[in-house]
C-alpha cells in the first residue's frame, strides 16, 4: 500500500499479548513536496478515522473487541523539521478522537541493494514487540461490512459459558437475609 492511496487500509496488526489492534499507515513517499504529502497525511489519517468510528473494524475483525486500537504510522523516509511539526499536529487529532499513536521508520535500503554503514551500537530502551498476529477479516461479517451505524454490531461472545459466583459479600448478604 502507499500513502497515496488514501481510501485504502494499508494494515491491520493484532498484538495479542498487550491486546492492541494496529491500523497501520505504511508512508513510502519522501517529503519533497511537503504541502501534496501533508495533503495526502490529512486525508488519509481522516479515512482512518472514519473507519474505526464507523463500527467496521469491529465487523471486519470481531475478534479485536475491547482492544486498544492504535495508530500506527510507518515511514521510509526520514521527515523535515516542518514534515516533523505536522505530524505532531495530526497525532494530536487522532489522539483527541481517542486512539493510541505510534511512530517508526522502517530502512528498506538493504533490500534496495543500496550500501548502508553501519551505526554504532547505542544502548537504547526496550520496544514493545512488532504485531504478533495479523487477521484477515472475518468472512461471517462481510455481510455487515456496509453497515456504517455501530447500533447494529452484533453481540460480542461471553468469554465462558459458566455460571459465575456471586461476590462475597452478595452471598453473605443473601445467606443473612435467608436466615432471618
Amino acid at each position: 500500500m502507499s500513502l497515496r492511496d488514501v481510501d485504502d487500509i494499508d494494515y491491520i496488526g493484532v498484538n495479542i499479548l498487550f491486546k492492541r489492534v494496529y491500523v497501520g499507515l505504511f508512508d513510502d513517499l519522501d517529503w519533497r513536496d511537503e504541502e501534496k504529502h501533508q495533503d495526502l497525511l490529512t486525508k488519509k489519517i481522516d479515512r482512518y478515522i472514519r473507519y474505526i468510528r464507523s463500527g467496521k473494524l469491529l465487523l471486519n475483525y470481531p475478534k479485536v473487541r475491547g482492544y486498544e486500537i492504535v495508530v500506527e504510522y510507518v515511514s521510509m523516509h526520514p521527515m523535515t523539521p516542518s514534515g516533523l511539526e505536522f505530524w505532531k499536529s495530526r497525532e494530536r487529532v487522532v489522539t483527541d478522537a481517542g486512539y493510541k499513536v505510534h511512530i517508526r521508520g522502517v530502512d528498506v535500503r538493504h533490500s534496495l541493494g543500496i550500501s548502508v554503514d553501519k551505526p554504532e551500537r547505542v544502548a537504547a530502551e526496550p520496544v514493545e514487540p512488532p504485531a504478533l498476529e495479523v487477521l484477515d477479516p472475518d468472512p461471517r461479517m462481510q455481510q455487515l461490512a456496509d453497515v456504517a451505524d455501530v447500533s447494529y454490531l452484533p453481540p460480542s461472545m461471553p468469554k465462558s459459558g459458566l455460571p459465575q459466583a456471586l461476590p462475597l459479600l452478595r452471598r453473605l448478604a443473601m445467606r443473612q437475609a435467608a436466615s432471618y
